[in-house]
């Protein structure tokens, strides 16, 4: 999944690994796992596959590495996304957690659900901002308003900002059943 999202960030413009990592923690790293560790394999398995082109820029005395799509890489990136979309278990290590929550002191269980939520809340908080963000910048941008891309972007935003609103309510009521007592 890291090479399509390369490629559907390249797609938007020539960009450094750095570049590309800054964007990924602003958009897709929201809902998908990214580091500068999964970037460059990534990277270099594009260019050996012929999707991506490096090209090396020299700008104020200090050598960038760029990425670029290529043409071939544009078309897998097309094809890929005119696949249907694959419904996929959750991979949730909260889950995972839950399943064996009795094993877990009383009072502990309540601090991990709290701690949990505190990350959740932060999370939708950020979330709710970049929402805001974009709705006022695009207020003042008809040009903006009309780009698909931007749609499909703020859709996805959309859509991380009421996942995690469910969590934190979901988590909440869990949390609040357990200092009831009336979890067993």
């Amino acid at each position: 999944m890291q090479d399509k999202i390369i490629l559907g960030l390249l797609l938007d413009g020539d960009k450094s690994s750095y570049d590309l990592q800054k964007s990924m923690e602003t958009s897709t790293g929201f809902f998908y796992n990214t580091s500068q560790g999964s970037i460059q394999p990534a990277l270099k398995k594009l260019v050996q596959n012929g999707h991506v082109r490096l090209e090396e820029v020299r700008r104020g005395g200090r050598s960038k590495k760029v990425y670029s799509i290529t043409e071939e890489g544009r078309e897998e990136f097309l094809r890929w996304a005119d696949e249907p979309i694959a419904l996929e278990k959750p991979r949730d290590p909260a889950l995972v957690k839950m399943f064996f929550f009795h094993y877990a002191s009383g009072e502990r269980r309540i601090e991990l659900v709290e701690e949990y939520l505190r990350e959740i809340e932060a999370v939708e908080a950020n979330l709710r901002r970049f929402q805001r963000m974009n709705r006022d910048h695009l207020e003042k941008n008809e040009e903006l308003r009309s780009d698909p891309r931007v749609r499909s972007r703020l859709d996805t935003l959309d859509f991380g900002a009421d996942y995690y609103a469910f969590l934190k309510g979901w988590y909440g009521n869990y949390l609040r059943r357990w200092r009831e007592g009336t979890e067993p």
